[in-house]
């Protein structure tokens, strides 16, 4: 079986660079997106998405046995090096995750996303507009926490996925940052 890829309707750019339309648009077709990609996670994975914190413990075991770690070649580290500021280039990594493993990091943060807004009245689904020097401006987050923060799900399951690729693999990975975040509900 193959795992289809998120294609969005518009030509992709950096959020920070949308224009407000543009995130909206983006932003509707993602939340539509949603009941798909968990369909074909729960299919592909055989993990039962029941929405419960433990199946986080299981979606992310599943994930850190499937994922597809890949060397980078010699030119893509070159291009990296290139275009990365000094300071920045110890966070250069020599490794990346094959196409479909990174289809299963997004659409196990949308679970992530859809886990806490299931357990927690309030929350949804939403897109903040500014300010543009904000770091999630224009991506879908979780909203409707207290303390005025928003939870870019995303982001969060993408930097665990940098965890993975230094070798990092906590099981309750997943489950820690749900309860972590549980304070700000």
């Amino acid at each position: 079986m193959d795992y289809k890829l998120m294609q969005p309707p518009i030509e992709m750019k950096e959020y920070s660079e949308m224009s407000k339309n543009e995130a909206k648009e983006h932003f509707n077709w993602f939340k539509k997106e949603i009941p798909s990609r968990l369909e074909q996670l729960g299919t592909f994975s055989q993990i039962h998405l029941d929405y419960s914190d433990r199946s986080l413990i299981d979606i992310w075991e599943w994930y850190l046995g499937s994922v597809q770690i890949q060397s980078k070649s010699a030119s893509e580290l070159e291009e990296e090096h290139s275009e990365t500021e000094e300071w920045l280039k110890s966070y250069i990594y020599e490794n990346k995750l094959d196409t479909k493993s990174q289809a299963f990091t997004l659409d196990i943060a949308i679970y992530l996303g859809e886990v806490v807004k299931s357990n927690h009245s309030g929350l949804d689904w939403g897109v903040v507009f500014k300010p543009k020097s904000y770091i999630s401006v224009n991506r879908p987050v979780i909203t409707g926490l207290t303390k005025e923060k928003d939870m870019d799900v995303i982001m969060i399951v993408t930097n665990k996925m940098f965890a993975v690729l230094k070798g990092q693999r906590n099981p309750n990975a997943l489950f820690d940052i749900y309860h972590t975040w549980e304070e700000f509900i």
